[in-house]
């Protein structure tokens, strides 16, 4: 009859996790002093982004941000047709249902499939 104990198997995972805990520990150590050191990583990040937008996304490492400007503009056009708009259906039709609910919408075509979900106040 085999031995139900898993002796081994706790020791390795205790192992494990003391070893998590003094990574955790070292990179505290190495990062403790400086407390805005992520506040200064999404400055330089911001910053980076602001020259691109300056520079029209022209310059080297600006590419990443067409996507999102693409995006931007296909919610802003309610661009359901354009297979550029394609990957970013969701965020036009989730555009489009909040501007019907705001609204409070129901008559437009274009709100017709969001019918159910859209709140309306009963007169009474």
């Amino acid at each position: 009859m085999k031995e139900p104990h898993n002796y081994r198997t706790v020791g390795y995972s205790m192992i494990l996790v003391a070893g998590s805990l003094t990574l955790i520990g070292i990179l505290a150590l190495a990062i403790g002093p400086d407390v805005l050191f992520a506040d200064r990583i999404q400055r330089a990040a911001t910053t980076h982004f602001e020259e691109c937008k300056a520079n029209n996304f022209v310059d080297e490492g600006c590419e990443r941000f067409k996507v999102f400007i693409k995006a931007e503009e296909c919610i802003a056009n309610q661009d359901l047709q354009s297979p550029e708009c394609h990957l970013f259906t969701t965020f036009v039709e989730s555009a489009i249902f909040e501007e019907c609910r705001a609204n409070r919408d129901i008559t437009s075509p274009q709100c017709q499939k969001y019918l159910e979900q859209i709140p309306i106040e009963s007169e009474s």
